[in-house]
C-alpha cells in the first residue's frame, strides 16, 4: 500500500507499481524546477540587509525609521514571495541551511557594528558605506548558498 499524499492507493499489479515508480522519478526530476526560488531573491535579501547595516550609521531617530522601512519591505517581500511560489521557507530549519543562516546573521551584524563605530566613534565617514557593500555581497552570497542546501536537503529526502 502506498500513500500519494491524498489517499492510499493499492498496488495490485506489477504494471500499477512500475507505473508507480515511473511516477515518483518523474516527480524527482521535477521537484528541483518547482523549488527554485526567482532570480531576484538573492538580490532583494542582499538590499535589505544592506539597508539595515546602513541605518545603523545614521542618527537615532533616523535609525528607528529605516529600520522600520526594511521591516515593511520585509512583509512585502514576504508576501510576494508567498503569491508567486505558494510558500516562503525560513533560514531556520534543521541542517546545513540552519547553519549558513546563523553563519549569516553573525556576519550581518559585524557589519552592522562596523557600520556604527565607523560612523560614530571612528569618525570614518567611508566605513559604513563598505559595511554596506559587505551586508549585500553576505546576504546575496549566502541567499544563494542557503537555496542550493535547501533544495538539496528536500530533494535527498525522496
Amino acid at each position: 500500500m502506498q500513500q500519494d499524499g491524498f489517499e492510499t492507493t493499492h498496488v495490485s499489479r506489477r504494471d500499477d507499481a512500475r507505473a508507480q515508480l515511473e511516477a515518483l522519478d518523474a516527480f524527482r526530476s521535477r521537484l528541483p524546477k518547482e523549488l527554485a526560488c526567482p532570480w531576484w531573491n538573492a538580490s532583494v535579501m542582499g538590499g535589505l540587509l544592506a539597508l539595515l547595516t546602513f541605518a545603523m550609521s545614521l542618527d537615532p531617530p533616523f535609525i528607528f525609521l529605516l529600520e522600520g522601512l526594511c521591516v515593511a519591505l520585509m512583509g512585502i517581500f514576504y508576501a510576494l514571495a508567498r503569491r508567486q511560489m505558494g510558500y516562503f521557507v525560513n533560514g531556520y530549519r534543521r541542517g546545513r541551511t540552519r547553519k549558513i543562516a546563523i553563519g549569516m546573521i553573525l556576519g550581518v551584524y559585524a557589519m552592522m557594528a562596523l557600520s556604527g563605530a565607523g560612523a560614530r566613534v571612528l569618525h570614518l565617514a567611508w566605513l559604513p558605506w563598505i559595511a554596506t557593500l559587505g551586508s549585500f555581497a553576505i546576504g546575496y552570497g549566502v541567499a544563494l548558498l542557503w537555496r542550493r542546501a535547501w533544495q538539496a536537503g528536500m530533494t535527498a529526502r525522496l
